[in-house]
């Protein structure tokens, strides 16, 4: 159900015009499925954190996000613009990693994430930040 929330925003091409994502900075390991997440804004940064618990295991897409429900495996995980989980054997951004784009990701924490600090200039421009 949530992964459909997102295929209709991502689908949207209205939602994306003049829209620009600079992306994340930071991926932190909290606890479980909770990751804190660091995303650049302008001259500021916004911080959430996120239980992907809903996401990567309740209502989990399948295909290559299917071996995320192994916690160890979702917990190895980095933020360098896109959420990425590096190739677990070699710790390499390479076929065997596994990364959400960026926009995806903020869809997500602004629509269910707990907010750590938030821009102000991301509490502006509301476009692609659904209401909670």
């Amino acid at each position: 159900m949530k992964w459909q929330e997102w295929t209709a925003v991502a689908d949207n091409a209205q939602l994306w015009q003049g829209q620009s994502e600079k992306g994340l900075v930071k991926a932190e390991y909290v606890d479980g499925y909770t990751l804190r997440l660091w995303f650049e804004d302008e001259l500021d940064v916004s911080i959430y954190e996120l239980d992907f618990y809903p996401l990567m295991v309740q209502d989990n897409p399948g295909g290559v996000f299917s071996v995320l429900k192994d916690r160890a495996r979702f917990q190895f995980v980095r933020g360098d613009y896109a959420l990425i989980w590096p190739n677990p054997e070699t710790g390499a951004y390479d076929e065997q990693a596994i990364d959400l784009a960026p926009e995806c990701v903020r869809f997500f924490c602004d629509k269910y994430g707990k907010p750590i600090k938030i821009a102000p200039r991301h509490l502006s421009s509301p476009a692609l930040s659904p209401a909670k």
